[in-house]
């Protein structure tokens, strides 16, 4: 992309292919990052009674790349994850119920903030360089 006549695009245009060659790598370790981190706080907010649930969470290892976005996903190996995550009946006649932790519902909760602010650092860091 050649602009003549202004001055500084071509400063702008290499920096934005740059950008462009590196984005993908950088985006892909920040997303390994965010999920590591997550991955640990879900472990901080996790009950424990045997230390199953909270040794079981788990990163996806490798990127997973759904149509043009990154992903990253997060995961118990129990099978019983969901009934503390989000509660269950107990009893004889399944009458009592006993209520959710939300300790992943939180940790993204709390994640979802600090993640912002990293994106930002981020990608400010990559157009610095």
């Amino acid at each position: 992309m050649e602009l003549k006549g202004f001055k500084g695009f071509k400063e702008f245009d290499k920096i934005l292919n740059e950008i462009k060659t590196k984005a993908p790598k950088s985006t892909e370790r920040f997303l390994m990052l965010q999920a590591e981190d997550l991955k640990k706080d879900v472990k901080e907010l996790t009950p424990v009674d045997t230390g199953t649930l909270k040794n079981s969470w788990q990163r996806e290892n490798g990127k997973r790349l759904t149509g043009k976005a990154f992903s990253q996903i997060v995961f118990s190996m129990t099978s019983y994850a969901h009934h503390v995550e989000y509660g269950h009946r107990t009893g004889r006649n399944k009458t009592k119920f006993v209520r959710g932790r939300f300790m992943l519902r939180t940790a993204v909760a709390m994640r979802q903030i600090k993640f912002y602010k990293d994106l930002k650092n981020f990608y400010g860091g990559l157009i610095k360089k």
